[in-house]
């Protein structure tokens, strides 16, 4: 069935907290849409600068304040505040190109639930799961149907900076499909004070995340510690490339002890000689199949089509390697 792009509304939402520096560009990028955005809805979490104050003045953009919940909550604010049948999320420091939503809705289809700009593809709840592909809300334009049905964003703070994550691996579970759209129509403009460029903060929250999926698929204890093992190892990987010894001790002490016994061994010479560094990232970075972090056995409550997908993502590696520093 063909969709005529010019019947579709499109809502964008924006959470923002102490954005007063980055709103101003990411409105302006929206506004700047070759498709006509029907409402631009920030939700200013708490802020304690001018953000809501720097948004107020741009045409057809409406300011929702609220106490400070985190961004899930925030978004969730945005998504029932909208108007639209679509949702495009932006974060606040990051901008879209101008024909971003112009070339997703010539992505719509009628089981298409959310329609992304990201390299990986296909985006199944296996690959989610196994963290062998990424969507980002910056890049995602989602059917609100889609987001009512699952009831939106986690607003955990323990899960605080995954909570995008936890939203497509339940959407992975309904009936919607993921539709890759052209790649890179967004910008992304990492501040001190984003969730992702923190990424010790991330680790935590996604570890967090994965206990509170796993127990609601009821995965085997065995299977949901070895997706953490793996989720520790990816993460102290990127934390070495980046010389913060600290946080990556304290995540490779959790995992076996073998690994991390090596590590500490070794922490003291990699502070001063950068090609061991590099190697030994390169070693955490096949790591995952030598101690069996990717092992599925298939036994939980997923439907038997997502629990194939994750059988046939299990044993894939992880993502690329970080740049060493």
């Amino acid at each position: 069935m063909e969709v005529h792009r010019g019947n579709l509304s499109v809502s964008a939402v924006i959470p923002a907290y102490n954005a007063e520096l980055t709103i101003s560009d990411a409105i302006q990028s929206v506004l700047a849409q070759t498709y006509e955005i029907a409402e631009i809805i920030v939700v200013d979490d708490g802020s304690t600068d001018r953000t809501a104050e720097a948004a107020a003045g741009f045409p057809r953009t409406r300011v929702i304040r609220r106490l400070n919940g985190g961004p899930g909550a925030a978004r969730n604010t945005g998504i029932h505040a909208a108007s639209g049948e679509w949702v495009a999320f932006l974060d606040s420091d990051d901008i879209w190109i101008s024909r971003k939503t112009e070339i997703q809705l010539g992505c719509v289809r009628p089981d298409a639930g959310v329609i992304h700009a990201n390299r990986f593809d296909p985006i199944n709840f296996g690959n989610l799961w196994h963290r062998q592909t990424h969507v980002s809300p910056s890049g995602a334009l989602v059917r609100k149907q889609a987001l009512l049905d699952v009831g939106g964003f986690e607003e955990s703070r323990t899960t605080m900076g995954v909570e995008d994550l936890n939203l497509w691996l339940k959407i992975a579970l309904t009936d919607w499909r993921f539709v890759q759209s052209e790649i890179d129509l967004y910008g992304y403009r990492p501040t001190e004070q984003s969730l992702s460029a923190n990424e010790f903060k991330m680790a935590r929250a996604e570890l967090a995340g994965i206990d509170m999926v796993g127990k609601r698929e009821k995965c085997q204890p065995e299977e949901m510690e070895r997706v953490k093992q793996a989720t520790r190892i990816e993460y102290a990987k990127n934390l070495i490339a980046s010389r913060r010894w600290d946080e990556a001790t304290q995540l490779l002490q959790e995992c076996t002890p073998g690994l991390a016994s090596r590590w500490l061994s070794l922490a003291g010479f990699l502070k001063v000689n950068h090609l061991a560094r590099t190697k030994l990232v390169q070693w955490l970075h096949s790591v995952d199949g030598r101690y069996g972090s990717h092992q599925c056995s298939g036994e939980c409550s997923l439907p038997e089509v997502q629990r194939r997908q994750c059988m046939e993502s299990c044993g894939k590696p992880y993502f690329r390697l970080p740049d060493v520093r």
